[in-house]
């Protein structure tokens, strides 16, 4: 059933590992935390890396909370963003705009979170 709904999602390109609680696995930093790291398989590759994104589930945990968690996990690593991209050609023009806006939006992003601090 879960395998049903990622593909419905169209987040099986992405390739996640989603396992029940019961399975051990690594560590997290905190309950829920998406789990990133390199490993083998036929997972989406990034400027040579591979991304594996690993959420837990926890007991008696709704599965629509279970695909929020994953989906936000997602958009932090950029899988969406990458495969959206990879769709459509992408000029070097095209790709240095996007770039620059990025980097001006992650500097705002800073900017903000350094205000916060403080």
């Amino acid at each position: 059933m879960l395998r049903t709904l990622l593909l419905a999602l169209g987040l099986a390109s992405a390739s996640a590992l989603v396992m029940p609680a019961s399975r051990p696995v690594a560590t997290l930093a905190r309950a829920g935390s998406p789990l990133m790291q390199q490993g083998p398989s036929d997972e989406l590759h990034r400027k040579g890396h591979v991304v594996r994104i690993q959420i837990e589930l926890e007991q008696g945990e709704p599965i629509e909370k279970a695909l929020r968690r994953f989906r936000k996990s997602t958009n932090m690593v950029g899988h969406l963003r990458i495969i959206r991209n990879r769709k459509q050609f992408e000029s070097n023009h095209d790709k240095k705009i996007r770039k620059a806006k990025e980097s001006a939006m992650r500097g705002a992003r800073e900017r903000r979170n350094a205000r916060k601090r403080f």
